[in-house]
């Protein structure tokens, strides 16, 4: 700031004073207001910086996920197919199960019969 000439009143050379005080005060404000406002912009800095990770994380995820699930549908298929086998074999079981009982009744009919038939003769005697 220039010196003031020797003729400034009083008044003029406090008016001046008071000008300069607020711009003073001006100027500080806007010093605080541009620091405050460089850490918002290193914060979103940081925060961009952040989600970019977090999207990456996000994509390498749904990449795992889909990985997982196709595992998955390929074990659920080859629990059906071995099911489906297990099934063909169990009906194959009780297919031969009956004809087991089959045979068995058979049997049974078979010496139950001879039993009475032997009976109604008064059995042979050996």
């Amino acid at each position: 700031m220039s010196k003031p000439d020797k003729h400034e009143s009083a008044s003029e050379l406090l008016a001046g004073w008071r000008a300069a005080k607020r711009d003073t005060a001006a100027a500080h404000t806007a010093q605080k207001v541009a620091i405050l406002a460089l850490a918002a912009a290193v914060a979103a800095e940081e925060a961009a910086d952040e989600v970019e990770t977090a999207a990456a994380a996000a994509a390498t995820a749904v990449e795992l996920a889909r990985g997982a699930a196709e595992r998955a549908r390929k074990a659920a298929a080859a629990a059906a197919e071995a099911a489906q086998m297990l099934l063909a074999a169990a009906e194959g079981d009780q297919a031969r199960a009956g004809q087991g009982v089959d045979k068995a009744e058979l049997a049974e009919t078979t010496a139950r019969d001879a039993f009475h038939d032997a009976e109604s003769k008064g059995f042979p005697k050996t």
